[in-house]
């Protein structure tokens, strides 16, 4: 008789690819997972690319599409029905709202299986919100740039320029600008709500990144990234990174993670500052991350782990390669540059490739929906062009 492998559960929004990665993670560990996913009406829409991606891809056993937000009530209860009509054996999430969803029905939920190992409420909120974490990492004497709440400051003449905006509660480099002089700031302050948006001084250097899986403040597993990335503004550089072990990086990680007594995985944003050679802790991500196939590529498994973790199984201590992962268009431009250091497979390709009908769908929507907005201008400048020679 075949053994049933167990059962997952992922409530997602699922309008970028951090379930997917996740996805991909478990399968590879285990192909046999059972991976149920549940997409909420917050982005089942036509302007949600990913969502195609997600409805044809090979690696999910079942995809709901639920007509509730996913912060509601009725959401719940969905998830509910399914976790007890699919067998469910564990609930995992894998974005920013889906970990505040579990977080915030953690209790309700275990009575009806498993949840991934989490950290306090309270402690999840601090990394979510960038002002507490803040005076958190400030109480704690964790080095991290000075920064005010908006609301609060009086006179902005007091900053020492360069700063940086950006909103409390926000990720993926959205809504952050850098002002540069204190006339630059004031032609443009007063579009900002200033209850939601902080001040941050300007570190000068260059940005890490360090992902974690903990266990009541111990990590338990690690990897080190630079960014390398062409991306403009402050949207994360992730089409290319070098994974790299270094002591002062780690250090700064396990105090931080320790002092918040975290469970779970994370994600920091660290700061090299070239004038001082600190490392500042940015902002903390308690949810999976873009460069975790990267991770996967060097060794370090962390859905999987975390899995592990989140069912009392033990696992070794796992140090990883020192080397490059890339996004396929990066490692052809490297190829023509001729700056490559790294070879295909050390690209996001061989995962791609193993699922092509989602790769398909995903570009056939990209393809009719710029053909459609090509035909909608050239309409559109036919008509301008009709109303001119009237005139």
């Amino acid at each position: 008789m075949k053994i049933q492998q167990p059962s997952i559960l992922i409530p997602d929004l699922c309008n970028n690819p951090l379930a997917y990665y996740a996805i991909r993670c478990l399968k590879e560990a285990n192909s046999e997972f059972q991976i149920n996913v549940i997409v909420s009406s917050d982005q089942v829409s036509d302007e949600n690319e990913w969502l195609y991606f997600y409805k044809h891809s090979a690696y999910i056993d079942s995809l709901v599409i639920s007509k509730n937000r996913i912060n509601s009530l009725e959401y719940l209860d969905e998830v509910i029905r399914i976790i007890e009509n699919k067998g469910i054996n564990i609930i995992f999430p894998a974005s920013e709202k889906s970990f505040k969803f579990v977080s915030q029905y953690r209790y309700k939920l275990s009575k009806f299986c498993r949840i991934v190992a989490l950290p306090s409420e309270e402690n999840l909120d601090t990394a979510f919100d960038k002002w507490k974490l803040y005076l958190f990492l400030q109480k704690h004497n964790i080095p991290t740039p000075e920064t005010f709440l908006l609301k609060e400051v009086e006179n902005i003449s007091q900053f020492n320029y360069p700063v940086i905006l950006k909103p409390v509660d926000g990720s993926g480099g959205k809504n952050i600008q850098k002002f540069e002089s204190l006339e630059e700031n004031f032609q443009v302050l007063s579009n900002y709500p200033n209850d939601a948006y902080i001040f941050q001084k300007y570190v000068p250097g260059h940005d890490m990144g360090c992902s974690v899986l903990c266990q009541d403040g111990q990590v338990l597993a690690y990897t080190i990234q630079q960014q390398l990335g062409l991306t403009e503004g402050f949207t994360p550089k992730i089409d290319k990174l070098k994974f790299v072990h270094d002591s002062a990086v780690i250090d700064i990680v396990t105090k931080t993670m320790n002092v918040l007594k975290w469970s779970g995985v994370a994600n920091l944003d660290l700061r090299y500052n070239s004038q001082t050679g600190q490392i500042n802790v940015i902002e903390i991500n308690p949810r999976f991350w873009q460069s975790l196939m990267g991770s996967l590529s060097v060794g370090v498994n962390f859905p999987y782990m975390l899995y592990l973790l989140s069912n009392n199984i033990s696992f070794e201590r796992i140090s990883y390669e020192e080397k490059y992962y890339a996004k396929f268009h990066r490692f052809i431009q490297d190829a023509f540059n001729g700056s490559l250091e790294y070879s295909l497979s050390d690209t996001n390709v061989k995962y791609f490739l193993s699922d092509p009908s989602s790769i398909f769908h995903l570009l056939f929507n990209k393809l009719i929906k710029q053909k459609l907005l090509q035909n909608v201008k050239s309409i559109f400048s036919l008509q301008s062009q009709k109303l001119q020679n009237v005139k």
